[in-house]
């Protein structure tokens, strides 16, 4: 049976004293955590983890979380929290850089011409999500081998799992997401996504009960309500407040596939040569934004 069928958002003990005082979500989500980092081997003995740092909820949830792991687990691992400043106007790099001191987190903060790039050079028909996201990732990539760290962590949570797949079949004609370890082309690097069981929901419940000091990326396309990753979240609410329990049927069938009954030739006995497009992808998937 997969792991996954044991995931469900906290409940609250019954009774009044229940009800007016809900439990801490720090201890139901760490187990989360570490049960994706037990399913998928994501940290090991000796690593040491560059953190994504954007100052928005999910890279907060997941530092704070990797920490509290990091102070009982077994294994010993280190921790670098990085911030990749794109370079749009109003992006407050002071408020991380006072969060990590006061936290007493190892930080580095990369300031970039990320914002110039994207508006002098954005292919046609691209957005700026997605062509932010792979020039960011480059900067990772360069920046872990400086910074000593054999691994990169993304906050990317179960709902952004699910958005990348919809997507995935909708507009590029295959079936894939975001897996939660990915060794990156370049050979050294090895990206790892510990909040792919928790739910964006949860963290946002979490942020306000910490009180992370959040901020804004400052980029124009915040908010867009016409990009296809929110036109998907939106998609997937409607259909979650609709028939409850939907989300976690999908996140399931990532960890559920039966490749003998869908149309992929390579898996059909008997069937016929497979497609030169029937080639499987390159692990770096456009979509992983």
């Amino acid at each position: 049976m997969s792991t996954l069928l044991q995931i469900e958002l906290p409940r609250r003990r019954r009774g009044s004293a229940a009800a007016t005082a809900p439990r801490s979500l720090l201890k139901p989500l760490a187990r989360r955590v570490g049960r994706a980092i037990q399913d998928f081997n994501l940290i090991e003995d000796g690593d040491r983890i560059l953190c994504a740092m954007s100052g928005g909820k999910d890279s907060y949830a997941m530092l704070h979380l990797l920490e509290h792991l990091r102070r009982r687990a077994p294994v010993k691992f280190e921790l670098v929290a990085v911030t990749v400043d794109q370079g749009y106007r109003g992006f407050k790099t002071e408020v991380l850089e006072r969060y990590f001191r006061e936290r007493g987190f190892e930080y580095h903060i990369e300031r970039t011409n990320i914002a110039e790039v994207i508006d002098d050079t954005m292919p046609l028909g691209d957005t700026h999500c997605s062509m932010c996201a792979r020039l960011r990732r480059g900067v990772l990539y360069r920046l872990a081998p400086e910074l000593r760290c054999n691994k990169i962590a993304l906050g990317h949570h179960a709902d952004d799992l699910l958005e990348t797949l919809l997507m995935s079949q909708f507009y590029n004609g295959e079936i894939c997401s975001m897996p939660p370890v990915l060794k990156a082309r370049d050979g050294r690097n090895t990206v790892i996504r510990p909040l792919c069981y928790v739910w964006e929901e949860e963290i946002v419940r979490f942020v306000a009960e910490i009180g992370f000091p959040v901020i804004c990326c400052a980029c124009p396309a915040c908010g867009d309500n016409s990009l296809k990753r929110r036109q998907m979240k939106n998609l997937l609410g409607r259909l979650e407040s609709d028939h409850a329990g939907i989300k976690s049927s999908l996140l399931r069938t990532l960890s559920n596939i039966r490749t003998g009954h869908l149309l992929d030739r390579r898996f059909l006995p008997g069937a016929g040569p497979a497609a030169a497009g029937d080639s499987e992808r390159g692990a770096d998937h456009p979509l992983e934004t």
